[in-house]
């Protein structure tokens, strides 16, 4: 019998990635789930409304990867990017940033995708279908 398992850790919790009109945040499972890279590559499927996000090393760094691991603090990744987020809401305005809004996000690959379409808060889902 074969079995497709993610394993919960307790210590970590869900990942989660939180948009607010400043930028992302990547709580310490969605690091985790990274594997705490040195940076990180970020984009967008318009289509399925999913944030993707790769990890990179030093020696892949370039220009258009984003520090990472050097900007955890209490366990926490804020990512400042303004336009990134405005990119996002072009595509997504049934997202209301009159606070921070939190989505599950999940490993596929070597990819962490951040599904837009699934908040991790219940009331929040209900308030984006308003």
């Amino acid at each position: 019998m074969e079995f497709n398992i993610e394993w919960y850790s307790p210590n970590l919790g869900t990942p989660i990635v939180s948009i607010a009109e400043y930028g992302i945040v990547f709580n310490k499972a969605s690091i985790a789930t990274l594997g705490s890279p040195h940076s990180i590559k970020i984009g967008f499927d318009r289509e399925k409304k999913y944030i993707v996000v790769i990890g990179v090393t030093e020696e892949e760094s370039t220009e258009d990867t984003i520090e990472f691991i050097g900007k955890e603090k209490n366990g926490f990744i804020r990512i400042n990017n303004k336009d990134f987020v405005r990119f996002i809401l072009r595509y997504c305005p049934e997202i209301k940033l009159d606070k921070a809004k939190r989505f599950l996000s999940r490993k596929e690959g070597e990819f962490l995708v951040v599904d837009l379409n699934s908040p991790a808060d219940i009331n929040e889902d209900a308030e984006m279908q308003e």
